[in-house]
């Protein structure tokens, strides 16, 4: 999970945790659109480089939806898993964003402000 922009990385982690605190989330996701994993911090037992693999595709197959009703792009995928939700944002034509949100979540104090995050990722990467 090292970013080429090692001093870059540290800023990204800190940004990625602050949204991860402020809505009291399970976990945050960044990947990239081949699949990548650029950061994760869900836990011991999540598996990133698979999860960024296969969410890559589920963000394609959106991505060709949109463009089969009129060139629409995406604003958020939200999978339903049990007592987990998962909401994946585009952030750039690069890379996407998940937040694994729990029944405690606060998602709201943090979707207000996510194009200020995107924004700022988007100027890490």
């Amino acid at each position: 999970m090292n970013h080429p922009k090692s001093n870059n990385f540290e800023v990204l982690t800190l940004i990625l945790e602050e949204i991860k605190e402020k809505a009291n989330l399970l976990g945050v996701i960044l990947a990239a659109h081949d699949g990548n994993l650029i950061f994760e911090n869900v836990g011991h037992n999540f598996k990133g480089e698979k999860f960024s693999s296969m969410y890559a595709s589920v963000v394609e197959s959106a991505t060709g939806l949109g463009q089969t009703i009129g060139n629409r792009k995406i604003k958020k995928i939200i999978t339903e898993l049990g007592n987990k939700t998962l909401i994946t944002v585009e952030c750039s034509d690069k890379t996407f964003l998940t937040l694994v949100v729990k029944n405690d979540s606060f998602v709201n104090k943090v979707l207000n402000d996510l194009q200020n995050y995107i924004a700022k990722l988007n100027n890490l990467l």
